[in-house]
């Protein structure tokens, strides 16, 4: 697996809440080390609604559906960061995640996090702050459609 396959899924993105970070490829192979690689099988969860991981993660290959209590949501496709509210905040994820497809995820930590802002800050604060517009825009947009409690 290598980066430019997560850095052409991120650009490819045409969503509202895509990650808006504009780190080249060298800066991304330098956060690399920082993450690690999930291979995801279709039909075995990512994430279970309650847990408390803070750990998020970006879709770069196959497409993961999002439920709440049994319901899906909303269905993923490559270039998306999901997990990342659990992440910030250290509550319990309010969703479980599932790849319908087999795929591959680029996860963030925060023990990896804290690590990367401490030899890479410019880089870790440039990624924060798209990550931190992700979370805004979804928080905003469940704010409109009354899914926000």
């Amino acid at each position: 697996m290598n980066v430019q396959q997560l850095v052409d899924a991120i650009a490819a993105l045409d969503a509202t809440d895509a990650l808006q970070c504009k780190l080249t490829l060298d800066e991304w192979k330098s956060l690399a080390p920082y993450l690690s690689i999930r291979f995801l099988k279709a039909g075995d969860p990512l994430m279970q609604e309650g847990d408390c991981e803070r750990e998020l993660f970006i879709l770069a290959d196959g497409e993961l559906e999002v439920t709440i209590q049994g319901s899906v949501i909303a269905t993923l496709k490559p270039g998306t960061v999901v997990g990342e509210g659990t992440f910030f905040s250290g509550q319990p994820r309010s969703a479980t995640v599932t790849p319908s497809l087999p795929g591959v995820a680029w996860g963030l930590n925060w023990e990896k996090f804290d690590k990367m802002a401490l030899k890479q800050p410019r880089l870790a604060v440039d990624l924060i702050k798209g990550l931190a517009a992700v979370l805004a825009i979804r928080m905003r947009e469940a704010l409109l459609v009354g899914q926000f409690t």
